[in-house]
């Protein structure tokens, strides 16, 4: 019974609305034209009968069309401030020529040490990948004479095919007369034997990877000063973050802090479809790890998803259930194959960096060091490359090389010559990843050492 008098109650209430929309319609129609069909004079009616929010059909489709308006409105405010955080964080590099240098240190802080007038210094890049090199870019222009530094000149080996990298790469060399191009019949490791046969005679040479995220002002004159003063060292090699070798020495120096992926359920962000460019470089930028205390992430485990972040766990003892307590004193060991080494080593490097606490990577017990550090003899063992100085003429007298350029280097040539490798643990730098470390691409550090390079070293931004 009560269904069947609902049922004619919402009838009768449809009769009532209509009987009520013809009456005003019967009294409208005598100020209506019948010639064409529209209102000359509009009355004015009460705010009430405008508007309503009493029920009925047509207050709900007011009703609706008002919720689905502030609801697009939402989200266009929503996605204009995304939109705009991401701007900020994707302005492209800008650098001075040599003509304004305004951006730059005058002395790059490096006032203990005195670059001879007479030995002309060479940096020598094997240019591949624009993502690293722009990051690259700027602490070199900072370390040219020009700007208080010590190179002299910059060559460029071209060591890639890609058009829009190549196209990057005429754009530096069109920013600066110091700069100059090795070009070669091959790319990749054919590359690399070519472009050692091409050195000038009598001149030092620093070699950089282009995948070198941050060097210090510094670095330059330590390496160099130390091969000055030791011509019986074959080459000096700069202290590197993310080197098989030397990891586990920084490990066992307490160089190195406990971080983990974090654990958290992944929603993609749909106002960034790709990974930001920037991302904040200190580390107190983000919130402290949280999780298991029994959780472990494996050396050769999957990292969790794209564009994830590792985070600093409270305690320090926790390093124990980290990958870097795996980490080996060997040239082809868990140094080398393991991202999650690797990142672990540029989480801590940031760390320290912020902290100003860089001197727990340093052997060195004078702050002035006429022989520019504390040097590390690998002995024998095959040392990464990513950052040395050698002579010229040291190189020529003994080409043809016999095998790839950093097994040649530090393991074949140093026996010819009986001659010592160095490592200067007061030089430092950073190299971002061996390709065997392909996932540290999956994380956030290269935005974050982009940021840092924008922040702190780069001249200016546009």
């Amino acid at each position: 019974m009560r269904s069947t008098t609902s049922a004619w109650c919402r009838t009768r209430q449809r009769d009532v609305e209509t009987e009520e929309f013809q009456a005003q319609l019967q009294q409208e129609l005598p100020q209506r034209n019948s010639y064409i069909g529209v209102k000359e004079k509009q009355p004015l009616l009460p705010m009430s009968s405008v508007t309503s929010f009493a029920p009925g059909r047509n207050n709900s489709r007011v009703r609706r069309s008002l919720a689905v308006a502030l609801v697009g409105a939402l989200c266009f405010v929503i996605f204009a401030l995304h939109r705009l955080h991401e701007l900020q964080f994707q302005r492209p590099f800008s650098f001075p020529t040599s003509e304004s240098a305004t951006g730059f240190s005058s002395d790059l802080r490096v006032w203990q040490f005195d670059k001879p007038d007479d030995v002309k210094v060479i940096g020598l890049v094997f240019f591949g990948r624009k993502s690293r090199v722009e990051i690259l870019r700027c602490y070199l222009e900072r370390n040219l004479v020009d700007h208080g530094g010590w190179l002299d000149e910059i060559h460029w080996v071209k060591n890639t095919d890609n058009s829009d990298d190549l196209k990057y790469l005429e754009e530096i060399l069109a920013s600066s007369p110091r700069y100059k191009t090795v070009e070669l019949e091959g790319v990749g490791f054919v590359g690399y034997g070519q472009a050692w046969g091409k050195l000038e005679r009598g001149s030092l040479y620093v070699k950089i990877d282009d995948d070198v995220v941050w060097f210090d002002d510094d670095t330059i004159p330590r390496i160099v000063s130390m091969k000055l003063a030791h011509p019986e060292y074959l080459l000096v090699a700069a202290n590197m973050i993310n080197s098989p070798l030397m990891g586990w020495v920084h490990y066992h120096m307490g160089a190195l802090h406990p971080y983990l992926p974090e654990l958290a359920d992944y929603q993609p962000d749909i106002f960034h479809p790709r990974k930001p460019s920037r991302k904040p470089w200190t580390y107190w930028s983000y919130p402290e790890w949280t999780g298991p205390a029994d959780y472990f992430f494996g050396i050769t485990q999957e990292p969790p998803y794209d564009g994830h972040r590792w985070l600093r766990l409270p305690d320090d003892t926790a390093i124990h259930r980290t990958p870097a307590s795996e980490i080996e004193y060997a040239t082809w060991g868990t140094g080398l194959k393991s991202w999650a080494i690797a990142a672990q080593e540029h989480y801590s490097f940031l760390e320290n960096l912020a902290d100003d606490h860089l001197d727990v990577y340093k052997m060195g017990v004078r702050s002035v060091d006429p022989d520019g550090g504390k040097p590390w003899f690998t002995v024998d063992k095959r040392l990464s490359i990513n950052f040395i100085t050698v002579w010229a003429d040291d190189v020529l007298d003994n080409v043809p090389m016999d095998t790839v350029d950093e097994e040649w280097l530090t393991v074949n040539l140093p026996k010819k010559l009986q001659r010592q490798v160095a490592v200067n643990t007061d030089a430092l730098a950073v190299h971002f990843t061996f390709g065997t470390q392909g996932n540290v691409d999956t994380t956030d550090l290269l935005a974050r050492y982009r940021d840092y390079a924008l922040e702190e070293r780069c001249a200016r931004r546009i």
